[in-house]
């Protein structure tokens, strides 16, 4: 129902007009910090609502054939569908209190997917993720309270209007850096992104998917959302520091995945995939750096691409892993032929065919002898014990021959 309604959504939208808040709800929530139910969907939001819940129905299918691993499955499919809402919910909303709410909301059901129903070492890689992104959640509250508190409004439609105006020039640098901490954990980028790996190896098929198809997006999507258009002054400030780090992640990333690809390095594929969404995460990040409508759309397509993608990688390995029983390259490329390292299967050589039997009749034509073909099926002549007096030359099977004529 979910991806039918935003199969609607997208069908009814107006794409000669992307930049406008279209489908838009407005109610006041909280009168006294002026906190209302803002939602709506422009031409940046609306390709990650149909990801998500694409992706979401995807998980959904592939749980219901492939059921989790051990106990309460219901509890695994509520965890799935808070973890949806919270997701489109963070990609809806237009307001920075019910944007950090939702950001946040996400993070109970995805520590409890994988401390509950991951692999090995699943505790400590839920702790790691909860502790990396709950740290840099709690600095990017400071700086949206910062933006609200100064700007006497916390709606994101009417300061990205203002675009920074009614923001001093050091209150926005220190909300950038704040704001910009809390989403660089969540995109990742480098050196944040230590968390991301260990999640991803101890992660259920499911929880990868979606962690790497979507909650990944929320930290990019902030920048885009809230960090561009409110705080134009200070994001120009970072900007260099932002392509700095970019850059440096593209290239740890690659040099990571070509290091775990290396045989005998005990390298694991979802890790693999990991490693490679950290590259490809910095791609996205250098295009918002630019902070050019080419670059910033450039960034977004890529951003759609990882989701997809990515989320079918982790399909993918997760099918291996339950074929195989384990993901280690080491021990998939001693059963699958060393494939995984670029190197083709030897192909076994062909044997030579036995040669057919010589047509001609060894006697000497001056005799006039001719030579019938035998109906006896031929066989390959007996290795003489002696060698040939020419490796050119070879003893042929004689016909037989008829007597010559007489006149």
């Amino acid at each position: 129902m979910i991806l039918l309604a935003t199969l609607v959504l997208a069908a009814g939208f107006d794409h000669d007009h992307p930049s406008t808040m279209q489908a838009t709800t407005d109610i006041r929530w909280i009168r006294a910090l002026d906190v209302r139910i803002h939602l709506g969907v422009d031409g940046i939001s609306l390709p990650l609502l149909v990801l998500t819940a694409l992706l979401c129905f995807l998980c959904a299918l592939h749980s219901y054939f492939k059921p989790p691993a051990g106990s309460r499955p219901k509890a695994f499919v509520a965890l799935l569908l808070v973890l949806e809402s919270g997701t489109l919910a963070t990609f809806a909303v237009l307001d920075l209190v019910l944007f950090f709410l939702a950001f946040e909301t996400v993070l109970i059901p995805m520590y409890f997917l994988i401390a509950r129903w991951g692999g090995e070492g699943r505790r400590a890689a839920a702790t790691k993720f909860v502790l990396y992104t709950l740290l840099g959640s709690v600095v990017m509250l400071l700086g949206l309270l910062l933006i609200g508190v100064k700007s006497g409004t916390f709606d994101m439609v009417a300061l990205a209007t203002d675009n920074g105006r009614g923001l001093t020039t050091s209150v926005q640098v220190i909300a950038v850096l704040a704001i910009g901490i809390g989403l660089a954990v969540k995109t990742p980028m480098w050196p944040l992104h230590s968390w991301l790996p260990d999640a991803h190896t101890a992660a259920p098929t499911v929880g990868s998917v979606l962690l790497a198809g979507v909650l990944l997006k929320m930290g990019t999507y902030g920048f885009v959302r809230i960090v561009l258009p409110i705080a134009p002054d200070g994001m120009r400030t970072f900007a260099p520091y932002l392509a700095a780090f970019a850059v440096a992640g593209i290239v740890y990333g690659s040099l990571a995945c070509l290091a775990l690809a290396r045989p005998g390095a005990k390298g694991d594929l979802k890790q693999l995939i990991a490693y490679s969404s950290v590259g490809h995460m910095g791609f996205v990040l250098l295009g918002i750096a630019t902070m050019t409508p080419t670059g910033v759309n450039g960034a977004l397509f890529a951003n759609v691409a990882h989701g997809l993608v990515t989320g079918l990688l982790f399909f993918l390995a997760g099918a291996v892993k339950d074929r195989y029983g384990t993901a280690d390259l080491d021990t998939l490329a001693g059963a699958t032929g060393a494939a995984l390292y670029g190197r083709a299967p030897a192909s076994a050589p062909s044997s030579p065919s036995p040669p057919s039997p010589p047509s001609a009749c060894p006697a000497s034509p001056a005799s006039g002898a001719r030579c019938w073909p035998s109906s006896a099926p031929s066989t390959p002549p007996r290795a003489s014990a002696a060698p040939p007096s020419s490796p050119s030359r070879r003893s042929a099977p004689s016909a037989p021959c008829s007597p010559p004529r007489t006149s």
